[in-house]
């Protein structure tokens, strides 16, 4: 399994050794997290298509497929850049992650504190009370402070091929949370991350699930088709 450090030429040892000297000083990490957003976007020629109009003043959950390690960092940095010339603080996307990224398989270790100082949250798929407690999470972080705020989700659950995919094997934790939160789902398609050429990240129609909605059936197929539809 690709580690996501070398996903790219930017994920190196000395790049992380940097940041991690900067885990005690909010500041300068925050600066050196908006640096390696940009070389991020630029390394990938990055590219968002159908953003909706009210993006920046509406709460969304963003809900893509997953193709590579570095869909999230690409996300994440496409949100900064679209979020920081609107708002006056320094915007925090709630990231849903597998378990994986905390426990050195995908992320090393070490980089935990940036984990969680980007608003990555760690779901244990293996059981519902994981998803319960991401959830929960996810609902207390949403309540406090301003709005607008977003989170990501790989609806997915892992990386996959979205033309091979069916509505019943679609994650509901997106769904279940935009009916929680009375916030719509933004379906979104990206395509396979490669360094050097032009990346794009395609959004579809918001998804709005009704409070009053018993089965996330309709919803899931919903998105899978959207995503689809953004991708061709």
């Amino acid at each position: 399994m690709m580690h996501l450090f070398n996903a790219s030429s930017l994920f190196n040892e000395q790049a992380i050794k940097e940041i991690l000297s900067m885990v005690n000083y909010p500041e300068k990490l925050r600066n050196r997290l908006i640096e390696a957003k940009k070389m991020l976007l630029k390394a990938y020629n990055f590219k968002a298509y159908n953003v909706p109009v009210d993006f920046t003043t509406t709460s969304y959950i963003i809900a893509a497929n997953h193709l590579t390690d570095s869909d999230a960092p690409l996300i994440m940095s496409y949100y900064y850049e679209l979020m920081h010339q609107a708002i006056d603080t320094y915007p925090k996307l709630f990231v849903f992650a597998k378990e994986n990224c905390f426990n050195g398989v995908s992320i090393p270790k070490e980089l935990i504190p940036v984990l969680e100082f980007e608003k990555v949250f760690a779901v244990d798929r293996k059981s519902s009370g994981g998803s319960i407690a991401a959830v929960r999470a996810a609902e207390k972080w949403f309540a406090e402070g301003e709005k607008p705020k977003h989170f990501l989700i790989f609806a997915q659950g892992t990386i996959y091929d979205i033309n091979q995919d069916r509505a019943e094997d679609i994650e509901r934790g997106a769904f279940w949370l935009a009916r929680l939160l009375g916030i719509p789902v933004l379906p979104a398609f990206i395509e396979q991350a490669v360094e050097g050429a032009e990346n794009r990240l395609v959004f579809g129609k918001p998804i709005f699930v009704p409070k009053d909605c018993r089965s996330l059936d309709a919803p899931k197929q919903l998105w899978l088709e959207r995503v689809i539809e953004a991708q061709n």
